[in-house]
């Protein structure tokens, strides 16, 4: 029984995944306005093209800022700015139900799962730093995709796409695991889930976070998330 119970949820998590791109191969994104250093990457290709005014994005593709740059998108009732020293996937900029942000977490979960002999391969080498220090140096560079990446996560949950928000910042942890270190980032999506009423996904979040390197303040935070989430449960 458990065991068909486990192939039921994959197949609803996998046909949910199937229908959620079906959707998105449909949508086109306009470009309203750009300024500055602005790239798009189509699809499975290695090559950046500069991005112009009045261009049309294909979903399958991700888009790019640099410093003092920014571009603004839409597609019918989704539209984004996207600002400086920042990535995301054109499929990534849509709104989301609380249920289908469950299940592409437990599809994240499933591809994060590790292997059956203990072996877990990292998917980048790069170090990255954190966004406020990016920015104090103006050092942020290509290889930093991760952190750009991050930031345009951020920009997602800013726009009112909290649940796509935190789908992106998971598959980012996943491409770029030294992402995972950065507790600014961390603690920012942890909240995004607590504010969702998602209060077990987001003490998970929480509990993974007090084993990062904290500030005095980060502490606190997190320590408090925990203490309120934990009555919340204790009292449901």
């Amino acid at each position: 029984m458990f065991t068909n119970n486990i192939i039921l949820i994959t197949g609803k998590i996998f046909l949910a995944i199937i229908l959620f791109v079906s959707a998105a191969s449909a949508q086109q994104f306009k470009v309203t306005e750009t300024k500055g250093d602005v790239k798009y990457q189509s699809g499975t290709s290695e090559v950046w093209n500069e991005v112009k005014g009045g261009e049309t994005l294909k979903t399958d593709g991700i888009i790019s800022t640099g410093k003092n740059s920014f571009v603004q998108l839409r597609e019918s009732e989704n539209k984004i700015t996207i600002g400086e020293l920042s990535a995301v996937s054109i499929s990534s900029i849509k709104k989301m139900s609380t249920d289908e942000l469950l299940l592409a977490l437990a599809m994240e979960d499933m591809i994060n799962a590790p292997p059956k002999n203990g072996k877990e391969n990292s998917n980048s080498t790069a170090t990255y730093g954190n966004k406020e220090s990016a920015k104090k140096t103006n050092q942020l560079k290509a290889t930093d995709f991760g952190i750009r990446r991050l930031n345009g996560a951020m920009q997602l949950a800013d726009n009112g796409m909290q649940e796509s928000s935190v789908v992106f910042a998971k598959e980012t942890y996943r491409k770029y695991p030294e992402t995972k270190e950065i507790a600014s980032y961390r603690i920012f999506f942890a909240n995004v889930l607590y504010d969702k009423g998602l209060y077990e996904e987001a003490l998970g979040e929480y509990l993974e976070i007090q084993n990062l390197e904290l500030n005095s303040e980060q502490s606190n935070k997190v320590k408090s998330q925990v203490n309120q989430i934990n009555k919340i449960l204790l009292n449901n």
